[in-house]
């Protein structure tokens, strides 16, 4: 199941070179993972959300965007197969706390509503999306690293089979 999930990330990656580079598509699907397809659409409009909160994009951001949105999905489809569930609780509990937030940052649902384009309902139907997906990447994350034990002597006996020429040094400030 790990060398599954490990070879799809690599077929996932090495997508991402390839289909990176084609720019001239209107609309499209830039790739699928699992039962889930990646529009351009979804890579425009994560691009415009990171624009208008500030987020700097690292590199090339039709590249970085679809592998952020892939890797999720990635982790979703995971869920899928390992029967993993959110919490719709904790989801909801989530939502409302978000929207509430947004409403008092920006000053009325009106406002919220006019600044997204987009209806109350819409908008938080994709919060909730938003936040059940994100719930669903973390615990698939914590299910991979929860049997790793590691400690600080692991580590040392690690570093001490390096060449000090493979270990980059890092300044004290």
């Amino acid at each position: 199941n790990m060398k599954k999930f490990a070879f799809s990330l690599f077929v996932l990656l090495i997508s991402i070179v390839v289909l990176g580079q084609e720019k001239n598509m209107i609309d499209g699907v830039v790739w699928v993972v699992g039962d889930e397809a990646i529009l351009r659409s979804d890579v425009e409009q994560e691009r415009i959300r990171a624009q208008y909160e500030g987020q700097r994009i690292q590199g090339e951001p039709y590249c970085i965007i679809p592998e952020q949105i892939a890797i999720q999905k990635l982790f979703i489809h995971q869920a899928k197969i390992d029967s993993i569930e959110v919490n719709e609780g904790q989801v909801e509990s989530q939502v409302n706390s978000q929207m509430n937030f947004f409403i008092r940052q920006i000053g009325s649902r009106e406002k919220l509503e006019e600044y997204y384009r987009k209806t109350y309902t819409e908008i938080k139907e994709e919060m909730r999306q938003a936040i059940a997906d994100q719930s669903l990447v973390q615990q698939v994350q914590q299910s991979l690293v929860q049997d790793i034990k590691i400690t600080p002597s692991d580590v040392r006996k690690y570093y001490s089979t390096l060449s000090a020429d493979s270990i980059p040094t890092i300044p004290a400030q």
